[in-house]
């Protein structure tokens, strides 16, 4: 639009400051989480696939919030057909913010396995709550990640290269899977609503 770059600013949506200092509500668990809106452009299928394909047969997927009723019946149909029904979790939406805590303190992975995002908030969520989390390799998952660094990246649509990820963490040693929980948190304090606040007020 012919407009000079030092005149724009870039400022993304914030979340709250809960999520930086509400302690620990709950213990985690041997559980991959996805929580967000349950449709097609989140690619939820990927997660499913890649299930079978882990070395931990004990861990499971929840997957969590308001769904579109077509793709959850597709959802579960893929869960039922892959022989893994005891091992993926369908829970309704949540959204109160210690609920929201809650549910991502218990998982040990978080994943986002969308198509495309604009800003994914509840991935923000997860890395300020010192979260591994693994994205797809959409825009806005490598604006937050840095691959091996404070997260995982892996191909939109690809379970290969997911369960890939997960099964190399699994076999982390604790201090680098620490040293990543740190990372993650600390590459989001930026997104705390009082800090964008304070870059609004100074824009202004």
């Amino acid at each position: 639009l012919g407009l000079k770059k030092d005149k724009i600013e870039y400022i993304p949506n914030g979340i709250p400051k809960e999520f930086f200092v509400i302690k620990r509500l709950s213990k985690e668990e041997n559980k991959i989480l996805f929580l967000g809106r349950v449709a097609p452009i989140k690619n939820i299928e990927t997660v499913i696939n890649s299930i079978p394909l882990l070395r931990d047969d004990k861990i499971i997927l929840e997957i969590v919030g308001p769904a579109e009723e077509n793709y959850l019946k597709m959802l579960k149909k893929l869960t039922k057909n892959l022989g893994i029904d005891n091992r993926v979790i369908f829970s309704g939406a949540i959204y109160g913010i210690k609920d929201k805590i809650k549910k991502i303190d218990s998982s040990k992975i978080f994943v986002l396995p969308s198509k495309s995002e604009g800003m994914p908030q509840s991935l923000i969520e997860a890395m300020s709550r010192s979260k591994i989390v693994m994205s797809s390799d959409n825009i806005a998952g490598k604006e937050l990640i840095s691959d091996g660094k404070n997260g995982f990246l892996f191909k939109i649509g690809d379970e290969n290269e997911l369960a890939d990820k997960v099964n190399l963490l699994l076999n982390n040693k604790e201090g680098k899977i620490n040293k990543m929980k740190r990372e993650a948190r600390k590459s989001v304090e930026r997104f705390e609503w009082g800090k964008v606040i304070e870059k609004i007020e100074r824009l202004l």
